[in-house]
C-alpha cells in the first residue's frame, strides 16, 4: 500500500524513535521531515509504525510542532505500559499480535494510532518480554523470558562491579580520594579477578572485564594491573608470580603443624632402642655452610686393617612419618624444598627440619648408616646399611674441611679417596662438568648480588660421599627386590670431553648436550654418573623422594618388609613429579627474575663474554662473570672463532617480561 504525503511515520535511528511526517515519495524510497527538522529519505521496511493520521498542511514549523506533540503524548503513553503484566495476560493466549490487540488490552481509553505506536516502543525499548518483528509483536515464551531476564540481572550485576571497581581504582589511584565508598566485598572480588589476569594473562576468566575496568579508569599501561596490587599493599613490588602462579604453599596447614609438633615432642632417642646399633662412640661429623640449618647427613671416615671405612649417617625419619597422615601427604605433595634467592620454602615443618630431626652437635639421633668399606684405590670392599644411633661430635663448614685437607690433616685422606672413586666412576663415563654454580642473593631492599660458587674440596667429598650412599641404596632396593624409585639418565646426545676435563668451556659446551633425567620404579643406567643404578636417600628432610626411599629401606631392615608396595610408589610416583616439576619451574623463573634485575642495574656496562658456538652469523656466548647465556648476530664483515673474548653490554632488561637481551658494546 503506497503511503500518501503528510502521514505520520515512526521508525529506529540511533536507537531513538524519530516521529516523522511523509514529504513525498522519490523511487522506492520515502522522503521524511522528523520531528527535529531534519529530512531524510529512508525505505519503507525501516518504518516501525505507520500511522493514518495526516498532519494538517501548514508552514514547516506548524508541522515541526505537531510531530513534537504527537511524540511527547507516544512516550507518555509507553512510560504507562507494563509489559509484564501485558505479557503475563497475553503469552498463553497466543503467540503473534497486532499492535492493535495489544494496545486496546494495555490502555482502557479508545485506542488510537498513538497507543499502538506507544505499544510498539514499550515492547522494544523492553526487548525481554516481546520481540517486535515486521509489524507483529511476538510474545516470548516463559523459559526464553526466564533466560533473558537471568541475562539482564548478570548484566546489571556486571555494569554494578565495573562502577564499584572504577571507583575503587579511582581512589587507590587519585590524590583526591573519592566520597563514595566501596564495599570490602566489590573490593576482595576486584583484587581476585586482577590477581588472577596477573598470573594467567589472557587465559584467565576474568581478562575481558579486568581489560575494559582499567581501559574505563585510564590505566591502560601493560603492568598497570600488577602496580594496582603493589599499590593496594597485596603485593611487594618484587611479588614472587612464579610461587602464585604454580600454587606453591608457603604455610603449613594447622593439621599438618600440629602432627609436627606432636612427632618433636616424642623424637627423644633412646640409644637402645630395640632394632638399632648404638654408634655413639664413632666421630661423625656433619659438613655443611654455615647458614645451612636442616642437617640431615653426617661422615664418619676410619682407617681399618682391610682399608678405610667411610660412613655417609642419614638422619632416619622415615618410620616416624606413617603413610596417609597429613604431614606425609603434605610433604609428598610438596616433594622438595625449594631454596631461592629471596626465601625458602621447606618440604617439611621447621620444628622437624631443623630442630628435632636436624642432626645437631652433641644430640643422639636415629640415623640410617651407610658404612662402606674402600680400598686404597677406591674400590668398594663391602657395604653394609645400619639402622643406627649416632651422636654428632661437632659440625664443620665448608671452610674447615677445605683448610683441613690444605693442612693434610683427616680429612685428606678421604679426600684423595672420594677423587680416585670419580676417577672410577669416570671409567665408566661419567661426565662431573666441573661448572661454578650461579648464587643469588637478594637483601630486604631487594638490591641483588650476583656470584660464582666454584665448589672446593670439601663440597666435592662430600658430594662423592654423598653418591656412594646413594649407589648403595640403589643396588640395596635392586638386590632385595624392593619396590623404589631411581634416578637415571640415557647417554649425552653427543660427547665433547671425556671426564677429566677441567677447562670451563669445553664443560659449557657438554652440559647443554647432556640429556634429561629420568625418574621411575625401576632400576636403569646414570649416564652422567656412570653408575649401573641410581637412587637419593640422603636428604630425607629436604626431599620427598629420598624420604620415601629411606622408608623402604628402614622398614625392611626394621620389620622384614617394605613399607609401601609397589603399587604404592607407582601411585605416589606421578605426586611427585608434580611437585618436583612445580618446583623447577618456581626456581628457574624466580632465578631467571632476580638475573635480570641484577642486569637492569648494569645497563651501560661492558661486559667480557667468551664465544661458545658459532652458526652462520648468529654466535651463542656465555658472560665471563655469571656464565649466562645468550645469542648475538654477527655484524657483517666480523670474523668471530669459537672461545673468542668479546665484549657486550646489556640492550633490554625487563624482569616482569623476562626479557634481557645483549648487544656489542659501542666501540665494537
Amino acid at each position: 500500500m503506497e503511503l500518501k504525503g503528510g502521514q505520520v511515520v515512526e521508525f529506529l535511528e540511533n536507537q531513538r524513535f524519530l516521529t516523522s511526517t511523509i514529504l513525498a515519495k522519490k523511487g522506492s524510497k520515502y522522503h521524511c521531515l522528523t520531528l527535529h527538522g531534519k529530512e531524510i529519505n529512508i525505505s519503507k521496511n525501516r518504518f516501525i509504525h505507520v500511522s493514518s493520521q495526516i498532519l494538517d498542511s501548514g508552514n514547516r514549523n506548524n508541522i515541526l510542532n505537531q510531530l513534537r506533540k504527537i511524540n511527547e503524548k507516544r512516550t507518555m503513553l509507553a512510560s504507562e505500559i507494563n509489559i509484564k503484566e501485558l505479557w503475563e495476560l497475553t503469552h498463553d493466549e497466543k503467540e503473534v499480535w497486532q499492535p492493535k490487540e495489544l494496545a486496546e488490552l494495555a490502555f482502557s481509553e479508545d485506542v488510537t494510532p498513538d497507543h499502538e505506536a506507544a505499544v510498539t516502543r514499550a515492547v522494544i525499548d523492553d526487548h525481554t518480554y516481546f520481540k517486535y518483528r515486521d509489524g507483529f509483536i511476538h510474545a516470548m515464551s516463559p523459559l526464553v523470558v526466564e533466560k533473558l531476564l537471568e541475562q539482564r540481572r548478570r548484566e546489571a550485576e556486571r555494569l554494578k562491579k565495573l562502577m564499584a571497581g572504577g571507583r575503587w581504582l579511582e581512589n587507590l589511584w587519585s590524590e583526591e580520594k573519592s566520597a563514595v565508598k566501596v564495599s570490602e566485598e566489590d573490593k576482595a572480588y576486584w583484587i581476585r579477578a586482577i590477581k588472577d589476569v596477573c598470573l594467567r594473562g589472557d587465559e584467565s576468566q576474568f581478562y575481558q572485564e579486568v581489560n575494559v575496568l582499567f581501559r574505563q579508569a585510564g590505566l591502560a599501561g601493560k603492568f598497570s594491573p600488577f602496580d594496582t596490587m603493589v599499590k593496594a599493599g597485596v603485593w611487594k613490588p618484587d611479588e614472587n608470580l612464579e610461587i602464585l602462579r604454580h600454587e606453591i604453599e608457603t604455610e603449613f596447614s594447622p593439621k599438618v603443624l600440629e602432627q609436627a609438633r606432636s612427632l618433636a615432642e616424642k623424637s627423644v632417642v633412646d640409644p637402645h632402642e630395640p632394632g638399632r646399633q648404638d654408634l655413639t662412640d664413632l666421630e661423625v661429623f656433619t659438613i655443611d655452610s654455615s647458614e645451612s640449618r636442616d642437617l640431615d647427613d653426617a661422615i664418619s671416615f676410619e682407617k681399618i686393617p682391610t682399608g678405610y671405612e667411610i660412613g655417609v649417617h642419614i638422619t632416619d625419619i622415615g618410620m616416624q612419618i606413617e603413610p596417609g597422615t597429613p604431614l606425609f601427604k603434605d610433604a609428598i605433595s610438596r616433594a622438595t624444598t625449594i631454596y631461592l634467592p629471596e626465601q625458602q620454602i621447606p618440604m617439611l615443618p621447621e620444628v622437624l627440619s631443623h630442630e628435632a630431626w636436624s642432626l645437631h652437635e652433641g644430640e643422639l639421633r636415629r640415623a640410617l648408616s651407610f658404612m662402606i668399606t674402600v680400598d686404597g684405590s677406591g674400590n668398594i670392599l663391602a657395604t653394609q646399611i645400619i639402622p643406627s644411633i649416632i651422636r654428632i661430635t661437632k659440625r664443620l663448614s665448608y671452610q674447615d674441611v677445605d683448610t683441613a685437607i690444605g693442612l693434610k690433616e683427616k680429612w685428606a685422606e678421604m679426600y684423595r679417596i672420594c677423587k680416585a672413586r670419580q676417577a672410577i666412576r669416570i671409567a665408566k663415563g661419567a661426565l662431573p662438568l666441573p661448572i661454578p654454580e650461579l648464587n643469588i642473593s637478594v637483601d630486604e631492599e631487594g638490591n641483588v648480588s650476583v656470584n660464582l660458587l666454584t665448589p672446593g674440596p670439601a663440597r666435592f667429598l662430600v658430594a662423592e660421599a654423598m653418591i656412594m650412599a646413594n649407589q648403595v641404596a640403589a643396588e640395596f632396593l635392586k638386590d632385595k627386590g624392593i619396590p623404589g624409585l631411581f634416578r637415571s639418565q640415557p647417554p649425552p646426545r653427543d660427547v665433547l670431553i671425556s671426564g677429566h676435563e677441567t677447562a670451563l668451556l669445553p664443560n659449557i659446551r657438554q652440559r647443554r648436550l647432556i640429556s634429561r633425567g629420568v625418574l621411575s620404579t625401576e632400576p636403569e643406567p646414570h649416564a652422567g654418573l656412570g653408575v649401573s643404578s641410581y637412587t637419593t636417600v640422603t636428604s630425607p628432610l629436604r626431599r620427598a623422594l629420598d624420604l620415601i626411599v629411606q622408608q623402604q629401606i628402614s622398614s625392611y631392615l626394621l620389620t622384614g618388609k617394605p613399607l609401601h608396595s609397589k603399587k604404592d610408589i607407582e601411585e605416589i610416583l606421578p605426586w611427585l613429579k608434580q611437585g618436583l616439576m612445580a618446583a623447577a619451574q618456581v626456581n628457574q623463573g624466580t632465578v631467571r627474575y632476580w638475573l635480570i634485575k641484577y642486569f637492569q642495574a648494569r645497563k651501560g656496562q661492558v661486559l667480557k663474554a667468551w664465544v661458545i658456538e658459532v652458526s652462520g652469523r648468529r654466535l651463542t656466548a656465555v658472560l665471563q662473570d655469571t656464565l649466562t647465556t645468550f645469542d648475538l648476530p654477527i655484524p657483517p664483515g666480523m670474523e668471530i672463532r669459537q672461545d673468542q673474548e668479546i665484549e657486550v653490554k646489556v640492550k633490554e632488561a625487563l624482569p616482569r617480561e623476562n626479557v634481557l637481551r645483549f648487544a656489542w658494546a659501542d666501540h665494537v
